[in-house]
């Protein structure tokens, strides 16, 4: 099997560290697929989707999703039946998260015929349980992709983010939902000072990119977020923050209004090409389609394993308070996202009035680790100690696909078999880019999702690359820890 080339983004991501960079070059790069070709799949009709079912006990999906503030204030939603016959249609998707989702959407946009099967439940995995910031940028950090790509190519995959941003936006638009929406822009904040040169490298970076994020001096962070822990800020107005469950909750209503159809509890068990065409098959049924996207995030191992030894599952944790009170205006005065530009950073937004939302660390230890939410608050008071005695109301885990190279993989594996996953915690916005690239391939146009051709699905180590990645974790949680000392101890020496 051919390697697909692709590329990753991150939603919640304009790293002041890397503003440092300027300009390498514009070098071009190729990839090794050649455009779709003729994509126009006859119509395959479902004789019946849920033929079959009556009279049989058929695994069901599981009636809850695991324990979050996400979970306890989500909408109510059906169960979808599992697949339990044979059927066919233009595409079929692996993947009930927001990469699947985006997908099935819109390709259904388009009068294709789709069939989903998700082995849980929708929006189950990441896609329910992450910090539900949308925004454009990358995982890989644009300085780094400027030394590798040139400016130009750079600046076109940035534009791609941006429009995974307005899609999520346009989308929620349609379903005419503004309660999903929760608060607009972001702001992304320094725990050290980052020089007198740090407005004019931030503005000469907006400017290669195409973007519209700004500097804010010490004083304009510090107006809004009451802690002497931060020091500069970019300012990110294109950005916002919504309900990422409600969010696919409300994807797979419309994918289902626009004729196509999900089924939870549904494992994708193997995957075979027959001709032009591919049967998918699962534990009571198969779907024979023209096309299939796999779209799951670390546990495509089943069905494609080659896909998933190149995705290394991650863990991150997030846990909300209880209800704070007046104190929490007056130590965030931001309606917007907020995240940190550590290394390691935290991540964090306002939610229902007077909770706080708060993310971070990084584990290659998928378990919930014990005192969880001990953990969570004893990171918050490191920030905000004002805020005095906090309760945690909920915490919780959630697992991240990420490939070595930090890049999703987005494209084409062979005709026919196409790719859209490892985000690695980042894609709110990144899969709808990620899913509006594969569905332009899937109509004959390549030139979206050959952005993403410079990076492979390399192996990720499996548990060597977990042990590495974990040990690498621990690096960088030192090298930002030493960071702050050392300006600190810099700073008490001039007031000596």
């Amino acid at each position: 099997m051919q390697h697909i080339h692709a590329a990753e983004t991150r939603a919640d991501d304009h790293r002041i560290e890397i503003d440092r960079h300027t300009s390498s070059g514009n070098k071009e790069t190729d990839d090794n697929f050649s455009a779709t070709g003729d994509v126009t799949a006859q119509a395959f009709p479902c004789d019946d989707f849920h033929r079959g079912i009556e009279g049989r006990n058929w695994p069901m999906a599981e009636s809850a999703y695991p324990a979050s503030w996400y979970a306890a204030t989500r909408d109510a939603a059906p169960d979808r039946v599992p697949l339990a016959d044979r059927c066919e249609a233009d595409v079929a998707i692996v993947g009930g998260g927001f990469a699947g989702l985006h997908t099935a959407r819109l390709l259904a946009l388009q009068g294709k015929r789709v069939v989903l099967v998700e082995r849980r439940r929708i929006g189950w995995g990441a896609s329910g349980r992450n910090g539900g910031f949308v925004g454009p940028g990358y995982a890989a950090r644009s300085g780094v992709l400027i030394d590798k790509l040139g400016i130009d190519h750079t600046r076109r995959l940035y534009a791609q983010s941006r429009r995974g941003v307005e899609i999520v936006r346009e989308a929620i638009q349609v379903f005419d939902r503004p309660d999903i929406l929760m608060g607009s822009r972001k702001l992304s904040v320094a725990r050290t000072d980052q020089g007198p040169d740090f407005a004019d490298r931030t503005r000469r970076l907006a400017d290669q990119l195409g973007a519209s994020f700004e500097p804010w001096s010490v004083a304009e962070a510090r107006a809004k977020l009451d802690t002497a822990r931060y020091y500069q800020a970019i300012h990110d107005p294109t950005s916002f923050h919504i309900h990422p469950l409600n969010f696919a909750l409300a994807l797979a209503a419309d994918v289902e209004r626009l004729g196509s159809v999900l089924h939870e509890g549904t494992e994708a068990t193997s995957l075979e090409r027959k001709g032009d065409h591919w049967t998918l098959s699962t534990a009571h049924g198969s779907v024979t389609a023209r096309h299939v996207v796999l779209a799951g995030n670390a546990d495509l191992g089943r069905v494609q394993p080659s896909i998933a030894r190149a995705v290394l599952p991650v863990a991150t944790y997030v846990a909300v308070t209880e209800k704070i009170g007046p104190k929490l205006g007056e130590a965030i005065r931001w309606a917007g996202a907020i995240s940190d530009t550590r290394r390691a950073g935290d991540y964090y937004r306002v939610v229902d009035g007077d909770r706080l939302l708060w993310g971070g660390r990084i584990t290659t230890d998928t378990r919930e680790p014990p005192r969880l939410r001990e953990m969570m608050r004893g990171d918050i008071l490191s920030v905000y100690p004002q805020l005095g005695d906090i309760r945690i109301a909920y915490a919780w885990p959630g697992t991240m696909g990420y490939a070595p190279h930090k890049m999703p993989q987005v494209g084409q594996i062979e005709p026919g078999l196409w790719i859209c996953s490892a985000f690695g915690g980042h894609g709110l916005a990144q899969t709808a880019a990620g899913a509006d690239a594969v569905t332009a391939g899937i109509l004959g146009d390549a030139s979206k999702w050959r952005l993403f051709s410079p990076f492979g699905t390399s192996w990720a180590g499996g548990p060597v690359g977990r042990a590495a990645t974990q040990l690498a974790y621990w690096h960088l949680q030192a090298s930002d820890w030493w960071d702050e000392k050392r300006q600190a101890q810099n700073a008490e020496t001039l007031r000596t």
